[in-house]
């Protein structure tokens, strides 16, 4: 049960783990309720987002040791895919601009639980950039790409990662709590590149980028 061989194991840890995020996604809406910044629940987010971050990067680097096929190291990421990378850049940030004109001309309906309500000048902007613009990204992308491929998609199959690519975006869309149509198909596509980019690098660190990126750059647009 220990071991990502574990079906039972992964589903349970799998299932555990989600708890832990979606507390902390509530969390991170009471501190943000009413357009008001909660100092209680500013703390007691920070304080298991401290907690969740070291179990969840701890877990996630033992669970490589399991896996025959070894992640790719730093500078092979650097040296292979850096046009890659740049592309998915420019993709993300296309799309990140395109949406805030589109919110602006009155086209598309606001994202709910995005938090845009604060001046640049106003502590709860940074505190903003913090938790929803740098934690919950780094959070979200070790579960709905990290745990989950490693659990469910460590086929080296086309149809495998194809599969994975697709849960892998439903749950990240979910995840964004977007009751309305095309604001979830939106973040679809968002999850769609962020967990292509995981596939192709083989390291977590790149979907955990492009999603702060796009993160703090819907913030600065909102």
């Amino acid at each position: 049960m220990r071991s990502p061989a574990s079906f039972f194991g992964n589903l349970v840890r799998f299932i555990f783990f989600t708890a832990l995020v979606l507390l902390a996604i509530w969390l991170k809406n009471m501190a943000f309720a009413d357009n008001r910044v909660s100092e209680t629940f500013v703390v007691l987010f920070m304080a298991l987002a401290i907690i969740m971050l070291w179990f969840f990067i701890r877990q996630f680097n033992l669970e490589q040791q399991y896996f025959m096929v070894r992640p790719n190291t730093r500078q092979q990421v650097l040296s292979n895919a850096s046009g890659f990378i740049t592309l998915m850049l420019l993709i993300i940030g296309a799309l990140n601009l395109l949406i805030a004109w589109l919110q602006t001309d009155n086209k598309l309906p606001a994202f709910i639980n995005t938090v845009g309500h604060f001046d640049i000048n106003d502590g709860g902007f940074w505190l903003n950039i913090l938790l929803v613009g740098i934690i919950l990204p780094i959070l979200e992308q070790l579960l709905v790409t990290g745990f989950l491929f490693n659990y469910a998609f460590r086929g080296s199959r086309p149809v495998t990662a194809v599969v994975g690519i697709v849960i892998s975006a439903i749950f990240f869309a979910i995840l964004q709590f977007q009751p309305l149509m095309m604001p979830f198909v939106i973040q679809l596509w968002f999850g769609l590149l962020f967990a292509m980019s995981y596939l192709y690098t083989r390291r977590i660190e790149v979907p955990i980028c492009l999603n702060i990126f796009s993160a703090i750059l819907m913030i600065v647009l909102a």
